[in-house]
C-alpha cells in the first residue's frame, strides 16, 4: 500500500475539480443538484464515485464536458484537464477534447450504439473524426482495436449491427470505440450494471488490463462498492450532491467514518460457505433536493444524528492520509 502511495503521489496531476456546484432550474425555483464537490485525479489512477441512484455521480462527472441537460446551470467551480479549464472551453474546443484525450463509456452500450449502423461504421467515424489515418490504416486500426477488447472473429463482427452482438460483446464494442485514440483518461458511468456477474468480472478485469496497458486514469461511477473494490485506488462517496467521505480503498472499506458509508458497506451481500447472512439496507430514503437547506443530508437516515445535524451542514475533516469526510461525529460533536 505504502509503495503504490508514493507511486501515485508521484504520478502527474491529470484532472481537478474545484468547488463544482450544478443547479437544475424549474418552472418554480433552482434546485442544487452538485453542492461545491472537489477532488483529483492523478494519472494511471483509477478513481471510483459511488452512491445511491440520485446522489448526483453522473451529473458530476456530465459536468466536466458540459453534457448536461438544457435546464442544467454549472453555478461555478473550474474542472482543470492538464492544467486547462474545460468549464471555460467553446463546444468546438471541447469536441475536440471528447473521444480523443477524454472518452466514455456508460451503462446501456444498446443505447449508446446507433442500431442502424454497423460495428464498424461507428468505430470507423471516431477514428476519421481523430486521426489522420487512410482507409486501410482504418480498417486495420478497428480489426486491432476488437482484438485488444477480446472480440473474436474481428472482420466478420465489424459488418454486423448492435443487436447482432450479446450484452457483453456490446460493452466490449464501446469500450473499443473509447480506446480508439488512446484517451488519457475513461470515465466509466456503471459499465456493468446491465450485465450478469460473469460477465461483470470480464469488463472489469479487461479496463484492469487496459489501464495498465495504456496507463490510463479511470472515472468509474457506480452504486456497487462491491465492484469498486476490484478496480479503484481511491473512492469518493457520494449522498446528496455532495462528497461525504473520501479515501484510498483501503480506508473506505475498512476504516470508513461516515454512517452512510457504513451502510453501504454493511449492504453488500455476504455469503461465507453455505452460511447467507441477510442485507441490512439503508433505513429511508434519499432527500428531495428541493428541500435542503444548511442541514446534514442524511440526518433524517443516520442512527446517530444529534439535533445539530438538522440545524447546520457539516463540515469537511481530515482525518489523514488523504481520509476525508463530512460528520459532526468525526468534527468532534457531541450530543448534549
Amino acid at each position: 500500500m505504502q509503495e503504490q502511495t508514493t507511486q501515485d503521489q508521484n504520478s502527474r496531476m491529470l484532472l481537478e475539480v474545484r468547488d463544482l456546484q450544478v443547479s437544475f432550474v424549474t418552472r418554480k425555483m433552482k434546485v442544487p443538484t452538485i453542492r461545491n464537490i472537489s477532488y483529483e485525479l492523478r494519472e494511471g489512477e483509477v478513481l471510483g464515485i459511488v452512491g445511491e441512484s440520485g446522489s448526483g455521480k453522473s451529473v458530476s462527472s456530465n459536468a466536466i464536458f458540459k453534457l448536461l441537460p438544457d435546464n442544467a446551470i454549472i453555478d461555478s467551480g473550474e474542472v482543470l484537464f492538464e492544467g486547462q479549464d474545460l468549464l471555460k472551453m467553446t463546444k468546438a474546443q471541447l469536441r475536440s477534447i471528447r473521444g480523443k484525450s477524454i472518452a466514455e463509456i456508460f451503462q446501456d452500450p444498446m443505447t449508446s450504439l446507433d442500431p442502424l449502423f454497423t460495428i464498424e461504421y461507428q468505430l470507423e467515424e471516431v477514428l476519421k473524426k481523430h486521426t489522420q489515418l487512410d482507409r486501410s490504416e482504418r480498417v486495420a486500426r478497428m480489426i486491432e482495436l476488437l482484438e485488444l477488447v477480446g472480440i473474436n472473429q474481428p472482420q466478420r463482427r465489424l459488418k454486423q449491427y448492435p443487436h447482432e452482438f450479446s450484452g457483453g460483446m456490446r460493452q466490449r464494442a464501446m469500450i473499443a470505440m473509447a480506446l480508439a485514440c488512446e484517451p488519457k483518461l475513461l470515465i466509466a458511468d456503471e459499465p456493468t450494471t446491465a450485465l450478469d456477474v460473469t460477465i461483470q468480472a470480464q469488463i472489469i478485469e479487461l479496463l484492469k488490463e487496459l489501464k495498465d496497458k495504456f496507463h490510463m486514469s479511470i472515472i468509474f461511477i457506480t452504486h456497487d462498492l462491491g465492484v469498486v473494490a476490484n478496480i479503484c485506488d481511491r473512492i469518493l462517496v457520494m449522498y446528496a450532491g455532495e462528497i461525504i467521505e473520501s479515501g484510498d480503498k483501503r480506508q473506505i472499506f475498512y476504516h470508513y467514518q461516515h454512517p452512510y458509508t457504513e451502510g453501504l458497506i454493511r449492504s453488500i451481500p455476504d455469503v461465507v460457505g453455505d452460511e447467507k447472512k441477510p442485507l441490512i439496507p439503508i433505513r429511508g430514503n434519499p432527500p428531495e433536493m428541493s428541500l435542503l437547506h444548511e442541514e446534514c443530508a442524511f440526518a433524517r437516515r443516520c442512527p446517530y444524528a444529534m439535533k445539530i445535524c438538522a440545524a447546520a451542514r457539516p463540515p469537511q475533516v481530515d482525518l489523514g492520509d488523504g481520509h476525508m469526510m463530512r460528520c459532526f461525529r468525526t468534527a468532534g460533536h457531541t450530543e448534549e
